[in-house]
């Protein structure tokens, strides 16, 4: 196991062929049983705080409601897709965070500072070339919901649609493959498809638009041996966007779903600004050495 990358992590002399079949049976309705849970929690406490739990149909109705219920359910995919790994792989769970076996916090906190500036830079140009001003800022009920769950379960939410998509994805069908390259390239193809389809919209430009986000996030997952880069990635853009909508009521839009649409002209700016993101991700990781393969000493102990 010393030496190995990222998507070679799984792929030891004790596995077999059916692993990562065993680790989708334990995965996927895992995953059901989880999303169920939260859904009789959640409406459990929203009755307990005195908030109209809606019917079904109208939950897309309230994003405010919406949201926190969302990223609560992903969130919880941290725990499912290691579950799945430790289910049905001959290696530790804990190596789904990185090559070292651990979440690296320090890797993570600096891949924060760097991106943060140039996010909040990013998205205030956003806002403030689509016309939003601070007096739009009104602080009501659904306001104060939205900026919690921006701030506390945002970022949570955008880690466990990376143990998913890019941990378990990458690291169970990297298994499959003799060289880090092929399986890059198929759980680009297969982790940008799901990514996507996670998100509900089927027109063509945007769900291009998200799987093309997917597979940047595949190649730095990599390129720096674990999921905190990606993680840092996803939950800073994703909480510097919300936080400005949770204040300014522009939340339209912001919630990929199946009414949502793109155009060409937005793929290529988006998949550019990931791509530079990212870019700048792996310039860090070049800087202080981030390890990319399994440490020598950790290896003999996987």
């Amino acid at each position: 196991m010393a030496g190995a990358t990222y998507p070679e992590l799984l792929r030891t002399p004790l596995h077999r062929w059916w692993r990562p079949l065993a680790s989708a049976a334990v995965l996927l309705p895992l995953a059901g049983v989880i999303t169920l849970l939260v859904y009789i929690v959640y409406s459990l406490g929203l009755t307990l705080a005195g908030v109209p739990v809606p019917a079904r149909e109208h939950w897309m109705d309230d994003v405010s409601l919406l949201m926190p219920f969302m990223g609560l359910t992903n969130a919880s995919m941290i725990l499912v897709a290691l579950a799945a790994v430790g289910a049905a792989h001959p290696v530790k769970a804990r190596f789904l965070h990185s090559v070292e076996g651990r979440v690296r916090w320090r890797w993570l906190g600096r891949c924060v500072l760097v991106l943060l500036p140039v996010d909040i830079v990013l998205v205030a140009g956003i806002f403030l070339t689509s016309g939003v001003s601070p007096a739009d800022v009104t602080v009501d009920g659904g306001a104060v919901r939205l900026l919690l769950s921006a701030l506390l379960i945002t970022p949570f939410q955008a880690a466990g649609e990376e143990y998913l998509c890019r941990g378990w994805i990458l690291a169970s069908l990297g298994s499959w493959f003799r060289r880090p390259g092929g399986a890059v390239a198929v759980a680009s193809v297969v982790s940008g498809t799901v990514f996507a389809a996670l998100h509900g919209s089927m027109d063509p430009w945007m769900f291009l638009a998200l799987a093309a986000d997917g597979a940047i996030l595949v190649v730095l997952t990599w390129r720096t041996g674990g999921l905190e880069a990606a993680v840092a990635h996803h939950a800073v853009h994703n909480v510097v966007l919300l936080v400005p909508g949770a204040l300014t009521g522009a939340t339209e839009g912001m919630l990929v779903d199946e009414t949502s649409a793109g155009v060409p002209a937005a793929v290529l700016v988006t998949t550019l600004v990931n791509g530079a993101f990212a870019a700048l991700l792996l310039w860090q990781a070049c800087r202080v050495g981030i390890a990319r393969t399994v440490p020598e000493a950790i290896g003999a102990t996987p």
